[in-house]
This record gives C-alpha cells, sequence and structure tokens, in this order.
C-alpha cells in the first residue's frame, strides 16, 4: 500500500498551527455548511486554519489516485494523505501498563486531535473520511493514513465479494470505519486481499498479488511482475498502479475499461480545476468537490 508521507510534508505546520488552536478547545462550529441561495455548499468565513487544512487534505486526494474516489465512482476507496507520530510502545514493559505516553507525547496528540476534527467537520455526499492508525510500528513511530470511502461503492463491493467480507461479519451497510479497520488488523494475506478490493483493483490483480506474495514467503524467490498504471493529475505513473503477472497484456476488461473511465474522470476533473485556484495557485478543493458533487446527485 502506498504511503505518501512526502505528499503530506507542505501540510504540517498547517497541522502545527491547528495543533495549537485545538489542544484546549473543542469545535462545535462546522468548517463547512449549506448557505447560499444556489443549493451549492458554501464555506462560512470561519476557521480559516481549519478550512486551509482541509482543502490542503483534499487537493493531495484530488491530483492523485482518490480522484477517482471522491470525484467519479471507480474506486470504493483511496488514500489521501499519511504522516507518522512517534507514538509507538517500544518497552515491553509497558505493555500491562495503560501509561504508555507521557506529557512529551501530548503535542502530538493535539495535532491528532485537530486533524480529526477538522475530519468531523466534512459534508459530501456518500464519501466518508477515516484516520486510521496502521497496526505495524517502526522504530517508535505509527504510521496513519486519511483514508476516503465511497459509501455506495463500499456497499456494492461487500456484496459481490461477500465470500471474502462476509467471513468477518462484514456486509452491505457496515460502517466503512469498521470495515477498513477490521482488515487493517487482520493478518497478511487477508489483508492484502482486503486491501486490494477497497482500494478498486481487479480481482484478477488482487489474485495474483496475494498469490506471489504466499510464493514469495515460502520459496524466498520474488516472483516477477509487471506494473498497470493509470494517470493522475501530478503525473502518469506510481499512484493508481497494481501489480500483473509478468508478461501479462492488458485486455479490454477489465483494463482497458478502468483506464478510459479514470481517464474521462481525469480531464472533466481538469476542465474545472484551473476554475478554482487561489491567488498562490492551491486549489478551493472542498469547494470545487462539493460543487461537483450537488451537480451530479
Amino acid at each position: 500500500m502506498r504511503n505518501p508521507i512526502a505528499y503530506f510534508i507542505p501540510f504540517i505546520l498547517i497541522i502545527i498551527l491547528l495543533a495549537s488552536c485545538y489542544s484546549n478547545r473543542q469545535v462545535t462550529t462546522p468548517a463547512f455548511s449549506v448557505g447560499d441561495t444556489t443549493g451549492k455548499r458554501s464555506v462560512p468565513p470561519v476557521d480559516p486554519l481549519t478550512r486551509k487544512l482541509i482543502d490542503s487534505i483534499l487537493q493531495a486526494g484530488l491530483d492523485t489516485e482518490a480522484l477517482y474516489t471522491m470525484f467519479a465512482g471507480i474506486k470504493p476507496m483511496s488514500s489521501l494523505v499519511s504522516f507518522t507520530y512517534p507514538l509507538a510502545d517500544t518497552a515491553n514493559a509497558k505493555q500491562q501498563s495503560g501509561n504508555i505516553l507521557d506529557k512529551d507525547h501530548q503535542p502530538y496528540l493535539d495535532s491528532l486531535y485537530a486533524i480529526q476534527q477538522a475530519l468531523n467537520t466534512l459534508d459530501l455526499p456518500d464519501l466518508k473520511f477515516v484516520l486510521t492508525p496502521y497496526r505495524r510500528t517502526y522504530n517508535g513511530n505509527r504510521h496513519i493514513q486519511i483514508n476516503v470511502i465511497r459509501i455506495s461503492l463500499l456497499d456494492s463491493l461487500l456484496r459481490a465479494e461477500q465470500n471474502f467480507f462476509g467471513h468477518f461479519g462484514l456486509v452491505p451497510a457496515a460502517d466503512p470505519g469498521v470495515v477498513l479497520n477490521t482488515i487493517e488488523y487482520e493478518e497478511t494475506y487477508k489483508r492484502w486481499r482486503g486491501y486490494g478490493y477497497l482500494f478498486g483493483y481487479p480481482p484478477y490483480a488482487v489474485d495474483f498479488f496475494v498469490e506471489a506474495g504466499y510464493e514469495t514467503d515460502i520459496s524466498g524467490q520474488f516472483v516477477a511482475r509487471d506494473f498497470f498504471a493509470i494517470p493522475v493529475h501530478v503525473r502518469q505513473d506510481g499512484h493508481f498502479v497494481y501489480a500483473t503477472p509478468k508478461g501479462y497484456l492488458p485486455r479490454r476488461d477489465p483494463d482497458s475499461v478502468l483506464y478510459f473511465r479514470a481517464l474521462s474522470a481525469l480531464n472533466e476533473y481538469r476542465a474545472l480545476r484551473s476554475h478554482y485556484l487561489n491567488a498562490d495557485s492551491s486549489l478551493q478543493a472542498y469547494r470545487l468537490l462539493s460543487d461537483f458533487l450537488s451537480d451530479h446527485r
């Protein structure tokens, strides 16, 4: 699974500022709400730091593969941004204790609180934003990712792949956060398969990835593969991409169908994008997405 930490670096200063604002208060005023006479959702002139954070997170997603979840109903789930905090327990002596963190960790918790509160203000039809801590930790660091899930596509996926998701007790209308965190905390091969389905990869590609991973673990030999890449706004490859067997020739269905559906959505997004730029070239991402979703109900 891609871990776009580098993409999140430009937003770190925003988060630090937000943390100082949120550490001693709880937000009760929505950052975004319905407010004009056109029927479009508008942004009230409050909490400018929250609005800037939200726009930054959504822009990171719209400019990469989350476009195909938020803007177009192609992928049930996409990652927007991820980041790392030194919150993991590295002392075995603390495993039985409820006091794993100390006061030095409070700034990191304040930052996470600010992000979670900002996400909680979002009200976009059919979309759910989930802050997901990864199960695995590294050298005392915990990686945390913001994912977006299109609820209707998730329900369709849970129905189509019920022989897999059903054995966890996951059925259509399940809470997206429960689905995601159930998969995140599963054992390796089920975790890979669950994420493959959620990220919208064709079933044959999910099968290949899981089976190749298992073969590598058993034999110790890496299984050769090719990759099928679908372009996003910021680059042609490296974002929405999945592994295929070595020498595999893409087929009309599902590969070409998926590619051209995504390309059509990307071209539509690029045509709209220039109309939602700020003076500093940052994107009014919430307004763009909200207007688009309102027009396509």
